[in-house]
């Protein structure tokens, strides 16, 4: 017989994450730790049991918003999560558990970001995708592929002075800087700084920080996350002045030439909406397209929740957002992206 309950092992969680080809990045135990100490979430990871063993988890985190309502995420802040299980009763013993959860807390709605497989009979939405590059055993050919116009910017870029350098946890002061510049002029909150900070602290060798560099000063910036032979780009950004001399194609190819020397064969660009400016910069890289799969249980009554509508509301919301000075977009920021997963 198939139960399920809530995991505190995580030894018996991460063996059992280990043993599955399809699992993520983002199911892995160290997300819970990284997620609750940064944001205070409480988690909820169940794990269906049979003699004993482990046979399938999904990892919920609660996250409370005064402008959302509460909700059961998996994995909230990422593209990835959702329920993971050998069998088809281990995952019916997950999810009935994870129901019964979210009624007991009156939830708004539970959200398992489940990549390429949906949750069957649940509703779904598939309105972002990611993009991968698969890594050619020899990059030079990976390089040839490229349209010339995009070399000939990398050339440019690196003849004009801009520099390239790998680190870790020293580096997260240099990222921030730029990575919250490029999202108050978004118009978007951005994440607080101890969120990467604790992405190194405890994944160190697994998370790295790429930097380019213009007269010694960040320019442009990535954290990039490691996992079994895949490299994740979730964050990137760069300054405005420094794309005239084409820093952030220079970031991408320097993330791709590393991961080919380094034996990784995929580099998942990150999610992004199709037709989008991000889109279509991601597709000078000769990117797979994949939908990703959000699987929805709600309450009778309920509806699927739109954060980010292009209502009149939301757009002076940006708009008013990027007028604000640096340093209180960095306070404010980080208040209100806790609550948007």
């Amino acid at each position: 017989m198939i139960t399920a309950k809530i995991c505190e092992d995580p030894v018996l969680w991460d063996s059992f994450v280990e043993s599955m080809p399809e699992a993520s990045n983002y199911h892995r135990w160290v997300w819970r730790r990284v997620i609750q100490e940064t944001y205070g979430h409480r988690p909820y990871y169940l794990a269906a049991m049979s003699g004993g063993c482990i046979c399938g988890v999904l990892p919920l985190v609660l996250v409370r918003s005064r402008l959302f309502g509460d909700s059961l995420v998996s994995v909230p802040f990422f593209s990835y999560g959702g329920v993971l299980a050998g069998t088809e009763g281990a995952r019916d013993a997950l999810l009935a558990q994870a129901i019964g959860l979210a009624r007991d807390l009156r939830v708004r709605n539970m959200e398992l970001r489940q990549g390429s497989e949906p949750v069957p009979d649940w509703q779904d939405v598939s309105g972002k995708i990611t993009m991968e590059v698969a890594i050619p055993p020899n990059i030079a050919d990976m390089w040839d592929r490229l349209n010339p116009k995009i070399r000939k910017r990398i050339r440019h870029a690196r003849k004009d002075g801009l520099t390239t350098q790998w680190a870790g946890r020293d580096a997260v002061d240099d990222f921030y800087s730029v990575f919250a510049t490029n999202m108050r002029n978004l118009g978007t909150p951005v994440y607080p700084r101890t969120w990467f900070a604790k992405m190194c602290d405890y994944l160190p060798g697994q998370v790295r920080i790429l930097t380019v560099l213009e007269e010694g000063r960040p320019a442009a910036s990535a954290l990039v996350s490691a996992f079994r032979d895949s490299l994740e780009l979730p964050w990137a950004a760069s300054l405005p002045d420094s794309r005239q001399k084409f820093s952030p194609l220079l970031l991408y190819w320097t993330l791709l030439e590393w991961a080919g020397e380094n034996g990784f064969r995929r580099v998942d660009l990150g999610r992004c909406t199709p037709g989008s400016g991000n889109y279509q910069f991601k597709h000078h890289w000769g990117c797979i397209e994949k939908p990703l799969h959000w699987s929805y249980w709600l309450p009778a009554g309920a509806r699927i929740p739109h954060r980010h509508a292009e209502s009149a509301g939301f757009r002076w919301a940006v708009e008013a957002w990027k007028r604000l000075p640096l340093a209180v977009a960095n306070t404010l920021g980080p208040r209100i992206v806790r609550g948007i997963p």
